[in-house]
């Protein structure tokens, strides 16, 4: 892994897009032989007007030298070596690109509902995402609320759907994601049911609606009165 230190910094005359000959550092300063062995570090190079950093081979010598391997960024919103032509300080710093997001979770109760619409949003929630990666899980306990006047021939299909989306500045929303998980219900009793939904590429910090669906697919019978009810229900989520 790269390393990095604080207050290590020196001059560097005008590297071009080669790697920095280092010549020094100021008063004050630590220099890059004095703090680290050979070996790749995070380096920033600034000389007053444009600036660049990256990961780079720190070779001992005389001068000792850093390559510029990666660049992560520059002043330019390009990852492209910078022309210094001139005098350049060149530093040690951890650049952003290289800073692990923070992972985040978060877990909602869901209302207890009766589910005897043909197809129902029933629950939404809005989740900040703290990384590039969320997982959402819905979980919850089906039964039938009539399980009692239920024929043990009888049942439904159900099919029960989490969606993620990204909510855009004009108010509209676009899918990420969705996943389904389909449920046969009948008079057996409580039966537990899962659906994941997984949204990768995201943009960090941005915010995704999490939205829970279920849908009657089927019945046993035309007339049979089919009022499933879910309980124990919450939704979780992960970022990353």
């Amino acid at each position: 892994m790269p390393k990095f230190a604080p207050f290590v910094l020196e001059r560097s005359n005008n590297p071009g897009t080669g790697p920095y000959a280092l010549s020094g550092a100021p008063p004050g300063r630590r220099g890059w032989s004095g703090a680290f062995a050979d070996g790749d570090v995070y380096y920033f190079a600034d000389d007053g007007t444009q600036a660049e950093w990256g990961i780079g081979r720190l070779t001992h010598g005389q001068p000792a030298t850093i390559s510029r391997d990666q660049v992560l960024g520059n002043t330019f919103d390009r990852q492209d070596r910078l022309n210094f032509t001139g005098l350049v300080y060149v530093y040690s710093d951890i650049p952003v690109e290289a800073i692990t997001p923070p992972v985040t979770q978060g877990r909602v109760s869901v209302p207890a509902v009766e589910l005897n619409d043909q197809r129902r949003d029933f629950f939404s929630q809005d989740i900040r995402a703290s990384g590039i990666t969320l997982k959402a899980e819905f979980a919850g306990i089906i039964q039938l609320k009539n399980w009692g006047d239920v024929k043990e021939t009888d049942w439904g299909f159900l099919q029960i759907i989490c969606s993620l989306y990204r909510l855009n500045s004009d108010g509209s929303s676009s899918l990420y994601t969705a996943e389904q998980r389909r449920l046969r219900v009948d008079r057996n009793g409580p039966m537990p049911i899962t659906v994941n939904a997984l949204a990768v590429n995201l943009v960090q910090g941005e915010t995704v609606r999490a939205v829970i669906t279920i849908a009657t697919l089927d019945r046993s019978r035309p007339n049979f009165t089919f009022i499933p009810l879910l309980s124990d229900a919450a939704l979780t989520w992960l970022s990353v």
